[in-house]
């Protein structure tokens, strides 16, 4: 039972992320830039090993590290233009992108089934992100979400592979401390003094979204397939629509509920449906 308390725990802590960007005041960069630092200083404290790997497990590390802050600096910043439900929509891309490129990259068995599935997912995404007759500011932050999600998938992939050598502590260390020296670097978080409200909801996704989310799917995945737990990851983006109609008054656009029906179900065959 508790596997799957970690699993379910994982998806409800993930959904609220969407709600807490739309209720900051801060910009982007600034968000994103204190969400992966207060993740990486506590995934620092609890990671057991802090030593150096071969070279060009640390370059592919870096690469991830990098994958993630762009993630983030993306996915942040699309909440600025659009919906809750514009945002997170796009994240069901993850699982298809990520297999795509792990047989691109590591040659993993991919079926023309699989394909044909994974067309349909990003046939859903699309038509949530180009129909309904949004604006282009709309359209904006759409297409900045479905980038951001596409950073995902490269830091997934990369460590898929760093995981087994490092540890999944210890790489998600590594990644998100790079991931804050390159937002610190590329964004110019603004360091004022901030009401506690917003170091409320700065901790919150750090702490919270980010750090304890990221453990709790770990601990998941040593009791069930990755396919499975990416399946229970699609509950995320229901919540999280769920939770913006209910908390913050958002409407829900036709198009937007097509498109996450026809994604979600596309991702439910491409995962756990074999040819």
């Amino acid at each position: 039972m508790r596997p799957v308390f970690y699993l379910l725990l994982s998806v409800l802590i993930a959904s609220f992320s969407g709600i807490l960007v739309k209720l900051s005041s801060l910009s982007p960069e600034t968000i994103a830039f204190y969400r992966v630092l207060i993740a990486s200083l506590l995934f620092f404290l609890i990671a057991k090993k802090h030593k150096v790997f071969p070279l060009w497990d640390e370059i592919f590390t870096i690469a991830a590290g990098f994958f993630l802050a762009m993630h983030f600096r993306f996915w942040i910043a699309a909440f600025d233009h659009t919906t809750v439900a514009g945002a997170v929509i796009p994240l069901t891309l993850q699982p298809v992108v990520t297999n795509l490129l792990s047989y691109l990259l590591y040659r993993e068995k991919l079926t023309p089934y699989q394909i044909a599935m994974g067309s349909v997912v990003v046939l859903g995404v699309l038509i949530s992100a180009l129909g309904d007759g949004k604006s282009l500011d709309v359209a904006e932050g759409d297409w900045m979400a479905i980038t951001g999600t596409l950073f995902l998938c490269g830091y997934l992939v990369l460590g898929r592979k760093l995981n087994q050598k490092m540890g999944s502590l210890t790489f998600s260390m590594k990644t998100h401390v790079i991931a804050s020296i390159v937002l610190f670097t590329l964004s110019f978080p603004s360091f004022e003094i901030v009401p506690m409200r917003e170091w409320f909801i700065l901790i919150a996704l750090g702490a919270g979204c980010s750090f304890l989310g990221y453990l709790l799917i770990n601990l998941s995945l040593k009791s069930f397939p990755s396919g499975i737990v990416s399946m229970a990851l699609v509950g995320e983006s229901s919540l999280a629509i769920l939770w913006a109609h209910l908390l913050l008054g958002e409407i829900i656009r036709i198009f937007q509920v097509a498109g996450f029906v026809i994604s979600t179900i596309g991702l439910a065959l491409f995962l756990l449906i074999k040819a």
